[in-house]
């Protein structure tokens, strides 16, 4: 067993160069194309007011008649009542939760 130095593969240095120079293309702002990420903040814009417009409401409207009724045939388990309002509160919530993250960070 002999213990041979490892040499680099001639093949290895080029892939190696040719990375570096397709890594450094990309990065380059002229050669990037970047856009801003308005498309993107579109279609979050959308989602949010999905989750949080009258669809929503509605469904949270038809979760509290739900709890509403289970309480009525005295089935209701505490757990899930608790669960559908804290879920409720913190959908409702979430723009003032994060805001108030947010400027508490410094942000």
């Amino acid at each position: 067993m002999s213990i041979l130095p490892i040499t680099p593969r001639p093949c290895g240095k080029a892939i190696l160069l040719l990375a570096a120079f397709a890594t450094s293309f990309a990065l380059a702002p002229e050669f990037a194309y970047a856009q801003s990420a308005a498309p993107v903040e579109g279609i979050l814009d959308w989602f949010v007011g999905v989750l949080q417009g009258n669809v929503a409401r509605s469904f949270m409207i038809i979760a509290v008649c739900f709890l509403g009724f289970l309480f009525l045939t005295g089935r209701m388990a505490w757990q899930v009542a608790i669960s559908i309002i804290i879920g409720i509160a913190i959908i409702f919530g979430a723009a003032e939760l994060v805001d108030a993250m947010k400027s508490s960070a410094g942000v």
